[in-house]
């Protein structure tokens, strides 16, 4: 029993420095490169972007007055799923943002926004993946995307879609500058794309299968935690000569650390395969097809 609190007391310490690592990591490509240029990439940073610019308050304070009160939602809604990590995430990033901006004063690396762009959406998104990977989250539109998969039927995906492309195109409207919108949207894609590598990889959508004597419980966990379908297939150990269930189930990369915690909570000696899908069909998820990971 002791052994056990001591692992779990390690890899708590380890994710804590993972999120305020990659919290550090984020402020650095706001305050380096997309913040003096009027960039975002969605957000509550996009929104603290907005009045930084027209209002002259500091983007970390609007990132954490924003992201409070939907924390508060987020512990209604989900309980402890967007429990103390979460907000070591929102009060690292709000701080660090503001002690580089404000505090030491640091400006733009570069005036251009091309290169701002590149730049500020491949250090922002190694930061957000590395808050991810220490399974936590920086708040804001995670928490409002979940919260409109849970009342609807729009999937977790469309929901940042929507949320993140609705801030980019208030951002261009208020600083009257289409190609702003251009530019955000390119800042998008490539955080997005670095978020998906650093976490799972760069297909969003993953095909699990497991393999454990403790199939059903596994199965009740998934069901109930992540609210994803599975199905048990009829299976046979040939080396063990022992029949069971093999658990398959089609997951988004958010939610795949969320069962391999639970497959290693439940049995650490699980088989687990997790692979890419490139060809989707069926209810829950968007029809689509990868080729040659384009």
């Amino acid at each position: 029993m002791m052994i056990e609190k001591e692992k779990t007391l390690k890899k708590n310490i380890k994710d804590y420095v993972m999120i305020v690592i990659g919290s550090i990591i984020m402020a650095l490509s706001l305050v380096l490169f997309l913040l003096p240029n009027k960039i975002t990439a969605g957000g509550v940073s996009g929104i603290a972007t907005i009045l930084y610019h027209t209002l002259s308050i500091p983007a970390g304070f609007t990132m954490l007055v924003c992201n409070i009160p939907l924390f508060l939602m987020g512990i209604h809604y989900f309980g402890k799923k967007f429990g103390m990590k979460t907000f070591v995430g929102i009060i690292a990033s709000s701080f660090f943002t503001d002690l580089f901006d404000k505090g030491l004063g640091w400006g733009a690396l570069t005036d251009n926004k091309l290169l701002a762009t590149v730049y500020g959406g491949f250090v922002l998104g190694i930061g957000l993946g590395i808050i991810m990977r220490g399974r936590g989250t920086t708040g804001g539109s995670d928490i409002v995307a979940r919260i409109i998969n849970k009342f609807s039927h729009i999937t977790l995906g469309w929901s940042f879609m929507i949320i993140d492309t609705g801030i980019i195109i208030l951002t261009g409207i208020v600083f009257k500058d289409v190609e702003l919108i251009l530019f955000c949207l390119i800042s998008l894609a490539i955080s997005s794309k670095m978020v998906d590598i650093l976490v799972e990889g760069v297909i969003s959508e993953k095909s699990i299968m497991i393999i454990s004597d403790s199939w059903y419980k596994i199965a009740q966990r998934i069901m109930k935690e992540i609210h994803r379908g599975i199905t048990g297939l009829d299976s046979h150990g040939m080396y063990t000569n022992t029949a069971r269930k093999t658990l398959y189930t089609v997951v988004s990369r958010r939610q795949v650390e969320q069962i391999r915690r639970i497959v290693r909570e439940e049995d650490p000696n699980a088989f687990v395969v997790i692979s890419n899908v490139a060809i989707l069909q069926g209810e829950g998820f968007r029809s689509r097809t990868i080729l040659a990971e384009e």
